[in-house]
C-alpha cells in the first residue's frame, strides 16, 4: 500500500465552500479528476495535480529548504474526521 499527493486548485468560493462541507469538497474533487483524466487538459489549465508517491520526497527536500509553508501537509488541518481513502 502506498499514498500518492494529489492537490487540486480552487477558487476563494469554493474553499470556503471546501472548508464549510468536507462532503461536497470530496465529491468536488472527483467530479474535478474524472473530468480532466477523460480531457486531458494542458498543465496550465489543469485544476488537480499529483506527484504520485513522491510527495515524501518533495516534502523532505522543502523542510531542508527551510520553505516557509508548509505545502505536503498543509498548515492546518482539513477534514480531519473523514477518511478520503
Amino acid at each position: 500500500m502506498s499514498m500518492i499527493g494529489e492537490y487540486l486548485r480552487v477558487t476563494a468560493a469554493e474553499l470556503d465552500r471546501a472548508i464549510q462541507d468536507p462532503d461536497w469538497a470530496l465529491d468536488f474533487a472527483e467530479e474535478v479528476q474524472d473530468a480532466e483524466e477523460e480531457s486531458g487538459p494542458a498543465p496550465t489549465e489543469a485544476r488537480r495535480f499529483s506527484t504520485s508517491k513522491t510527495w515524501d520526497m518533495l516534502g523532505f527536500l522543502l523542510t531542508r529548504a527551510d520553505f516557509p509553508v508548509d505545502i505536503i501537509h498543509g498548515e492546518e488541518p482539513f477534514a480531519e474526521d473523514e477518511d478520503w481513502g
